[in-house]
């Protein structure tokens, strides 16, 4: 008997806590993504991803060089880029660039990655 009332009292235990646990709002979710597409910066190989945020979207840019590594961040909600900005990790340097997300280069080299993705994943990004 006192098995049985044990065995009642863990389940619901259990049942109460999986139903009262509470999703995380904050969470990334990568909505799609490609390698080795054709962009800038020129790299052996890369890997672009687009990622659903909480309030914007990001896409991010991972290329490899034959000296190390190049990780750009495009922040942005529908056509409006907010940020962006890149880090590289090499043998001879390592360097931050913020991006001037006014000059038409960096707009043409967003516009250019988002073009990588499709229509109905960049609308969730409005």
């Amino acid at each position: 008997m006192k098995k049985n009332i044990l065995f009642v009292s863990v389940v619901t235990l259990a049942l109460t806590a999986c139903s009262t646990t509470l999703t995380n709002p904050n969470i990334s979710i990568i909505l799609e993504q490609y390698r080795n597409i054709s962009a800038e910066p020129k790299t052996n190989d890369n890997l672009a991803r687009l990622i659903k945020q909480k309030d914007n979207c990001v896409i991010e840019f991972i290329g490899n060089f034959q000296t190390g590594k190049a990780t750009e961040h495009w922040i942005f909600k529908g056509d409006q880029l907010i940020s962006a900005v890149s880090n590289v990790n090499a043998t001879i340097e390592t360097k931050q660039t913020i991006f001037n997300v006014q000059n038409p280069v960096q707009q043409s080299n967003f516009n250019a990655l988002k073009n990588h993705f499709k229509a109905s994943n960049l609308k969730q990004c409005d």
